[in-house]
């Protein structure tokens, strides 16, 4: 027990380390890619979410309008089972907006599956807030 706790606080400090180390220069603009996803869905989903989310079953790189990115739930009325899309944007300001714009993304995700919650921007979805700031992270709207 005392060792998988050990290797857990490994894990977080060496993901934050990267996550500082490759958003210091934040002027730089960042193309996402959906290795990057991937792999900070990886990252994130063992951190913030304890390994308990399934990965998205669609992923998209488009533009979107009034969004940074989004969570779409789509059904499929002849299975009668629904789906999650995540959308993200082929260019972000830099890569600190792409990693709070992912991990954002992930709550509303966790909400859905795991909670069987709307998605909204409610109580349960702020209530990550403190896990973001760890990981230097910004939860908002």
């Amino acid at each position: 027990m005392n060792k998988n706790k050990n290797l857990n606080k490994k894990i977080i400090f060496r993901v934050k380390k990267k996550i500082l180390k490759e958003t210091v220069i934040s002027d730089k603009k960042y193309i996402t890619t959906y290795r990057d996803i991937k792999r900070y869905f990886k990252y994130f989903n063992k951190i913030l979410f304890k390994d308990e989310l399934n990965s998205f079953n669609d992923i998209k790189i488009k533009k979107i309008f009034k969004a940074s990115g989004q969570c779409v739930e789509n059904f499929s009325y002849y299975k009668g089972t629904s789906f999650f899309v995540l959308e993200m944007l082929p260019k972000y300001k830099n890569k600190i907006e792409f990693l709070n714009t992912l991990s954002h993304e992930m709550v509303h995700l966790w909400q859905q599956t795991i909670k069987k919650d709307n998605g909204s921007h409610n109580k349960l979805f702020f209530s990550f807030k403190s896990k973001f700031k760890k990981l230097n992270l910004t939860l908002s709207y």
